[in-house]
């Protein structure tokens, strides 16, 4: 028999710097891989819908508690062709009204699957005294485009077409919580251990046009510092982490020090990610992760952190005015996806990351996909809420550098700076009519792997 939790009001930021709290069971649990990622499910939802013209009952299990309005406006989408979504990481399940698994979707933070057959999944539904209680379960399955699993259980109230969620009731987020900020886990550098014995948040200036939180985790005590990212980046208070991320746990700067690392300080944007994170009742909490031991020229660095911490309200300085604050849009939208009626087995509509919200580029802006790489550029991927581009090519180092630096001055870029090469390594920086590029290069297998992190290009769809 499924689990049943306890009712609980489940409380998300808005950008105002205003708390959501929505009313909602907690009825589900279980785990969803995407990309070698592990995301945990904690919040069901299920509603009556149509799939490929036929009824359907859809079950939504998701990292964070799902509001009336996400459910409002997945439906309108539904109803104008298009597909639900909700916020990220999330698992859709479809099934028919006898109980059986016919589709799956799924998203985190840089990677959406659009619907697909079930094929290796297994699942099922019972529906009774207005409820629907059952599992579905994937093994590890690396055929599509990157590997991808899950294993989750639901008991949850069936909403009827045209029922939905209570309205959201929202509150002020008030002063910071009486709560001792504390921090365990894990962080290694070079195989070596590093204890992190202090964590503090603080609101720092906008990016993005959303409003933006610092967290700080040091070996030894900043909290009499006002400024401890400063002193902790050089190694001040021993070894540390400083992380910038938006109200939503998206991470957009992080800054890695350790004493075991040659390379102290290096940035590592991209490689880090949080876990059921959540800023409310005046404090912040959540996980940190890499989900593996990664590299950065030649250091490796692992993380698997939990946390908490008081933050209180919006400082003036560092709101973002209303007249730049990003349109809100219907949901966290995946890219357009190929169509079911088509062909009931497509896989294709996998995708790496999906397209950057309201993306207006400029007429002389260059498109990112017209980018200039390797003749050979293979398995690219599109960060765009990051701004990264990966690739791999099957050339070394030395001649991928020397293919791609050509290719670029062929369309116009021109370097910033002096290339840093080691051995097996290269860092490049290029600029071109306002944009710039930091290239990454380094050894991969027998070929080499590249990160761009770009400025300034067009990310639209």
């Amino acid at each position: 028999m499924a689990k049943k939790f306890l009712f609980l009001l489940s409380a998300t930021a808005l950008m105002s710097g205003v708390a959501t709290l929505v009313a909602q069971e907690k009825t589900g649990e279980g785990t969803l891989m995407l990309q070698d990622k592990n995301y945990t499910l904690s919040h069901a939802l299920a509603y009556e819908t149509t799939v490929n013209g036929e009824e359907a009952i859809a079950v939504v299990l998701s990292g964070s508690a799902i509001s009336g309005e996400d459910l409002d406006k997945s439906r309108k989408e539904e109803k104008e062709g298009g597909f639900a979504a909700f916020k990220r990481p999330y698992l859709i399940l479809d099934f028919t009204k006898a109980g059986q698994l016919t589709h799956w979707s799924a998203a985190s933070t840089n990677t959406s699957i659009g619907r697909r057959t079930a094929g290796k999944a297994t699942g099922e539904l019972k529906i009774q005294d207005g409820k629907v209680s059952g599992k579905a379960s994937q093994p590890r399955d690396a055929e599509g485009m990157f590997p991808t699993a899950f294993d989750v259980r639901f008991d949850v109230k069936l909403l009827a077409a045209g029922e939905s969620l209570p309205a959201t009731v929202k509150k002020p987020p008030g002063p910071a919580a009486n709560v001792k900020p504390t921090v365990t886990g894990m962080f290694k550098g070079n195989g070596k251990e590093a204890k992190l014995a202090y964590v503090s948040a603080r609101w720092r200036e906008p990016f993005g046009d959303k409003q933006s939180i610092q967290l700080v985790f040091t070996e030894k005590d900043h909290s009499k510092v006002k400024k401890p990212d400063f002193d902790a980046g050089f190694g001040k208070f021993g070894n540390a982490l400083i992380i910038s991320l938006h109200e939503d746990g998206n991470i957009f700067g992080c800054q890695v020090v350790h004493s075991a690392h040659k390379k102290q300080g290096f940035s590592a944007v991209g490689e880090i990610r949080t876990n059921n994170f959540k800023y409310e009742d005046g404090k912040v909490e959540g996980e940190l992760l890499t989900d593996k031991e990664l590299e950065f020229f030649g250091d490796t660095w692992e993380i698997n952190l939990k946390f908490v911490a008081p933050l209180g309200e919006v400082p003036k300085e560092f709101q973002v005015p209303e007249s730049k604050k990003p349109e809100e849009k219907a949901t966290d939208k995946p890219k357009p996806q190929a169509s079911e009626d088509a062909d009931d087995d497509d896989d294709d509509a996998d995708y790496e990351a999906d397209e950057k919200p309201d993306s207006k580029p400029a007429a002389n802006q260059l498109k990112v996909k017209d980018l200039a790489l390797t003749k050979d550029a293979a398995n690219i991927e599109y960060q765009p809420l990051v701004e990264h581009l990966l690739f791999r090519s099957k050339l070394g180092v030395k001649a991928t550098v020397l293919e791609l630096s050509a290719n670029l001055k062929a369309q116009g870029w021109t370097k910033e700076g002096i290339d840093l090469s080691t051995e097996a390594s290269t860092i490049l920086k290029r600029k071109r009519e306002g944009a710039t590029l930091t290239i990454f290069v380094k050894p991969f297998g027998t070929g080499t792997e590249v990160k761009i992190m770009t400025e300034g290009l067009a990310w639209e769809k």
